[in-house]
C-alpha cells in the first residue's frame, strides 16, 4: 500500500502513513494524542484540523460541522478525512491532549501493614553426610508449619542455583503461605508492589514499599483507550460491537498499567522486577476491558457485570512484564455501573464504618453515589455525561494547561487559566463557576435560559456587553478574542449550560433518590464527601448555587480527592483491610435508578439552577 507523508503544524511533526488513512491515525503515529471524545466516530466535531495542502474532499458529515467557506479554507474533521496525497495539517490551539492536571492526593488512614507478599532472608547449613535433605525441604522446613510450594517449575528450575550462589544464604518470597521465589543473598528489602486506579480518563499508579506501606513514587497519564472511545458507553459498544475492538481495548489498558508501573519503580530506583504485586480498582467497564472479560451483560438493563467478585490474575498472564510471579489483583465490583473504584473509596473514607448518615459522591461520567445510614451500605450510578470534563462543552477541553479552571462574575469577569497561559477553552470546574455566577448575577434564570438584553436592565453594564445572540444563539463572553489563544472568544453557550444541566441534573438526582428511598432529606445528611478530581477542584459555593450538591452547610461538605486510589493502597498493603472491602462490596445494597419509580421526574426537577435546599 502506497505511503503518504503529513506534517502537523505548528511544531512541524512529521510522519508516515498508510494512504486511506485517517489524520486521526496519522497525528497517533506521530506521538500526537488529539481531542477526540466521540472515539472518531464522527458525532461530536472536536478533532477539527485545518489542512494548508493537500486537502481531500469533505465527507458528509464534516458538511454538517463546517460552513461551505470552511470547507473552502481546508477545515475538516481529523477521524474522518482520509489522507490521500503528502499533506501540510494545522492544528489548532487545544487540539492535543496534554498531560492534565490529575489528583493523586486523598485521604488518609492508619493501617497495619501486613501484604499478601512477603520476603524472608534465610541462612541454611549447606548438606552434609547426615544431612541430606532434598533442596526444597530444606526451605520449606526452615520457613516453618503451613508453607507449600507454588505448583509450577519455575521455583525448583532457580532453587538448587539460588542456594549455592550465596554459600545457602537465600531469601524466600511468599504469597500468603505459598513460597513463589528465591534468591540468592539477602533481597528482603527490594519487595514493592503496585496500587493502580485505571479511571476512564485517567490512570495513576502508585508504587508502595510492601514491608513498610510507604508511597515511593506515583505516575499517571491519560487512558489510551480514550482514542478509541471517551466515555463507558461507547467503549462497551466497540468492545461488544467492533471486530478486534476489546482485544485493543484490552491491549491499551494493559500496555498503560505496565508503562506506568514500570515508570514508577524507575523513578523509585527499582525494576519492573522488584514489583511483585499490583492491586487494581476502576468502574465496573474498566476492570473488564482490563481483563479482557467481554461486557455483554452490561450494554443493555439490567446491566450484569461479567463478575462480581474479586479476581486474581498472574501479571504475565496479562502481559504486564514485572516479577514473573507477580499476581494483579482485581477489586471487587458492586454492579453494572458501580465499580471497583467505589469499593475503594468506601474503604478509604470509612464510609461503611460507624454510625450516622454519610454519603460519597463521585463526580463525573458516570458519577456514582454510596450513601451509608448506621453500616448499612447503598449504592447507584447516575450517567452525567462528560461535561464535567469538558466534552460536548463548545469550547470545553480537560483540566489542562490553557483551560480556564475558575471564573469569577461580579461587576466584570475574571478568570484563572491553567498554566498562565493564554486561554484555549474552558474545563468543568471552570463551567460550574461561570454559570453559577451567571445564575447569580441573573444573567441565566433558573430554567437554564440566558436572558435577552431587554432583560437585563439592572446587570452591570461590563456584564451586558458580554451577552452576544440570541435564542439558541446566545452566549456569554469570559474571554475576548484578543484575550484568548486561538483569536477567538472563550464563550459559555445555551448549549453549554443545557448541557450542564443534564449533567448536573443526573447527580443531584442520584442523591435525592438515594436518600429518600431511606426516608431522609439532604438536610439530614451528617457529612457529604466529594472524591475524585473534579470534586477536589469544584468550588462548593458554585456547585451548591446551581443545585449539583445540596446546599449543606461548609462543615458537612469535605473534598477527599483519589479515595479510590487511596484505596487500592489499602488494599495493596493490608490483608485484613482487603478482606474488609471484599466484605463492604458484598453488603453493598445495588439501586438501579432507571427502575426506580419518580426517577425522571427527579432528573427533571434537578435541571433547575438554583439551590437545593
Amino acid at each position: 500500500m502506497a505511503a503518504v507523508r503529513v506534517t502537523f503544524h505548528p511544531d512541524r511533526v512529521s510522519t508516515e502513513a498508510a494512504s486511506g488513512a485517517s489524520v486521526l491515525e496519522a497525528a497517533s503515529r506521530a506521538g500526537l494524542n488529539l481531542h477526540a471524545p466521540c472515539g472518531g466516530q464522527g458525532r461530536c466535531g472536536k478533532c477539527a484540523v485545518r489542512f494548508l495542502s493537500g486537502a481531500p474532499a469533505p465527507s458528509e458529515r464534516e458538511r454538517h460541522f463546517f460552513s461551505e467557506e470552511e470547507l473552502e479554507e481546508g477545515w475538516r474533521l481529523a477521524c474522518q478525512a482520509r489522507l490521500e496525497e503528502n499533506a501540510e495539517v494545522l492544528l489548532p490551539p487545544g487540539a492535543v491532549m496534554v498531560e492534565h492536571r490529575i489528583m493523586v492526593e486523598g485521604v488518609g488512614r492508619e493501617i497495619l501493614v501486613e501484604p499478601c507478599v512477603r520476603k524472608v532472608p534465610l541462612k541454611l547449613p549447606a548438606p552434609t553426610g547426615d544431612d541430606a535433605r532434598a533442596d526444597l525441604m530444606r526451605v520449606l522446613q526452615a520457613l516453618g508449619p503451613g508453607v507449600r510450594p507454588a505448583p509450577h517449575p519455575r521455583l525448583l528450575q532457580a532453587l538448587p542455583s539460588a542456594l549455592r550462589d550465596q554459600d545457602f544464604e537465600i531469601t524466600a518470597t511468599l504469597f500468603g503461605d505459598e513460597l513463589t521465589a528465591v534468591e540468592p543473598g539477602d533481597q528482603s528489602a527490594r519487595v514493592y508492589g503496585a496500587a493502580v486506579d485505571v479511571g476512564t480518563t485517567t490512570v495513576v499508579a502508585y508504587l508502595c514499599d510492601l514491608a513498610t506501606g510507604d508511597l515511593l513514587a506515583t505516575e499517571s497519564a491519560l487512558n489510551p483507550q480514550a482514542r478509541l472511545g471517551a466515555d463507558v458507553i461507547s467503549r462497551l459498544r466497540i468492545a461488544t460491537g467492533e471486530e478486534e475492538g476489546l482485544a485493543r481495548l484490552h491491549q491499551a489498558a494493559i500496555q498503560v498499567v505496565g508503562d506506568l508501573v514500570t515508570a514508577a519503580a524507575k523513578q523509585a530506583g527499582a525494576t519492573p522486577k522488584d514489583v511483585y504485586e499490583v492491586a487494581v480498582v476502576g468502574n465496573t467497564c474498566m476492570t473488564h476491558l482490563l481483563l479482557g472479560i467481554p461486557p455483554l451483560g452490561m450494554r443493555a438493563v439490567p446491566f450484569t457485570p461479567g463478575f462480581r467478585f474479586a479476581q486474581r490474575v498472574r501479571a504475565e498472564e496479562l502481559g504486564i512484564h514485572i516479577h514473573p510471579e507477580a499476581q494483579v489483583y482485581v477489586a471487587p465490583n458492586i454492579g453494572g455501573f458501580v465499580g471497583a473504584d467505589t469499593v475503594g473509596v468506601i474503604l478509604a473514607s470509612e464510609l461503611g464504618e460507624g454510625d450516622g448518615l454519610r454519603m460519597a459522591v463521585d463526580i463525573g461520567t458516570n458519577g456514582e453515589i454510596v450513601l451509608a445510614k448506621d453500616g448499612k451500605l447503598y449504592a447507584c450510578s447516575t450517567a452525567a455525561g462528560p461535561a464535567f470534563e469538558g466534552a460536548r462543552i463548545g469550547q470545553g477541553m480537560r483540566a489542562a494547561e490553557g483551560a480556564i479552571d475558575s471564573v469569577e462574575i461580579g461587576e466584570d469577569v475574571s478568570y484563572h487559566v491553567l498554566g498562565g497561559v493564554p486561554p484555549s477553552g474552558i474545563c468543568g470546574s471552570g463551567l460550574v463557576d461561570a454559570v453559577a455566577g451567571m445564575v447569580r448575577c441573573n444573567l441565566v434564570d433558573p430554567g437554564g435560559r440566558l436572558r435577552p438584553a431587554e432583560e437585563l436592565g439592572s446587570v452591570p453594564a461590563g456584564l451586558r456587553q458580554r451577552v452576544v445572540g440570541e435564542g439558541a444563539e446566545a452566549r456569554f463572553v469570559l474571554a475576548s478574542a484578543e484575550e484568548a489563544a486561538g483569536g477567538e472568544p472563550i464563550c459559555v453557550t445555551a448549549r453549554d449550560v443545557r448541557e450542564l444541566q443534564l449533567a448536573k441534573g443526573a447527580i443531584l438526582a442520584g442523591i435525592t433518590m438515594l436518600l429518600t428511598r431511606l426516608g431522609h432529606e439532604p438536610a439530614d445528611l451528617e457529612e457529604l464527601l466529594l472524591a475524585g478530581a473534579f470534586g477536589n477542584y469544584i468550588r462548593r459555593e458554585s456547585a451548591i448555587e446551581i443545585g449539583l450538591i445540596p446546599a449543606l452547610p461548609e462543615d458537612r461538605v469535605r473534598p477527599i480527592g483519589n479515595a479510590a486510589g487511596v484505596g487500592a493502597r489499602l488494599m495493596l498493603s493490608s490483608q485484613s483491610l482487603r478482606r474488609r472491602a471484599e466484605e463492604a462490596a458484598r453488603r453493598v445494597e445495588h439501586i438501579e435508578l432507571s427502575q426506580e419509580e419518580g426517577f425522571y421526574d427527579r432528573f427533571a426537577e434537578g435541571m433547575a439552577l438554583r439551590r437545593y435546599e
